[in-house]
């Protein structure tokens, strides 16, 4: 039981720590994104769009008019968001559990304590 809560007060730290890691990835990646767009409006003139392949990690320019994909470059970034999501969600699941196996059965009676 002792072990239980220590683990019920130390899982949302590792939460907020994992959401700061995503946070930080996600920067960086954004803006890698902003770099490749700038670069696409240098080279072909034109605004270009930028499609993220998130399984695969690598960003690639989208040019007009036939949706060529080009310039398809690797962000490492993108890889540690999917990751750091997945142990998010389980860290998550884990205190859901914790939680309510922690908690003492309460009858649903329908009052309220004040």
């Amino acid at each position: 039981m002792i072990r239980t809560k220590i683990v019920l007060k130390i899982l949302p730290y590792v939460a907020g720590a994992l959401f700061a890691g995503m946070w930080a990835a996600a920067y960086e990646v954004s803006s890698e994104l902003s770099g490749m767009e700038n670069a696409g409006l240098n080279q072909y003139h034109d605004p270009v769009d930028v499609k993220v392949f998130w399984f695969q990690s690598k960003a690639c320019m989208i040019l007009p008019p036939d949706n060529y994909q080009s310039n398809c470059t690797p962000l490492s970034g993108v890889g540690m968001i999917t990751i750091l999501t997945i142990l998010l969600m389980a860290v998550i699941i884990a205190y859901m559990i914790l939680r309510r196996k922690s908690e003492p059965t309460r009858s649903h009676t329908g009052t309220r304590r004040y």
